[in-house]
């Protein structure tokens, strides 16, 4: 499963993909991890879940990215949930960029039943079409 939070800069992403992640803590079987670009949201994340936070580690671009993932269920393939606050600021990429991404993410729901819930800033007029099949 991959859920998308789609919307401009400012339509209220973060706090969304903040109540879903500590509402998922909660009741989640498995691991629960939270990806962000900054540290800046710690403070309101539930103590169960896993922080990382992306300025500490050297990703470049969109593999780099996935690269960092395929680690991150290598390493614990208890993970239940990857919640991915800003994924464009991660990976330093536009829209039409990320495709690549996720279909890693599919990949990898698929073989481990990891569930990623993730936001990507943009207007209705920027969203490449593949996108639509992930947003609510």
């Amino acid at each position: 499963m991959i859920k998308l939070i789609y919307g401009e800069k400012g339509s209220g992403k973060t706090k969304i993909i903040l109540d879903s992640l500590n509402d998922t803590a909660k009741t989640a079987l498995g691991n629960v991890v939270f990806i962000s670009q900054k540290k800046s949201y710690s403070a309101n994340i539930d103590f169960n879940v896993r922080c990382i936070y992306t300025e500490d580690y050297a990703i470049k671009g969109v593999d780099g990215f996935i690269g960092f993932v395929d680690g991150l269920m290598a390493g614990n393939t208890d993970i239940e949930y990857i919640y991915i606050d800003g994924l464009l600021r991660i990976v330093e990429s536009g829209l039409n960029d990320v495709e690549t991404f996720f279909a890693e993410a599919k990949k990898l729901s698929a073989e481990y039943g990891v569930k990623f819930v993730l936001t990507l800033s943009g207007t209705k007029e920027e969203k490449p079409e593949f996108l639509s099949k992930y947003c609510d």
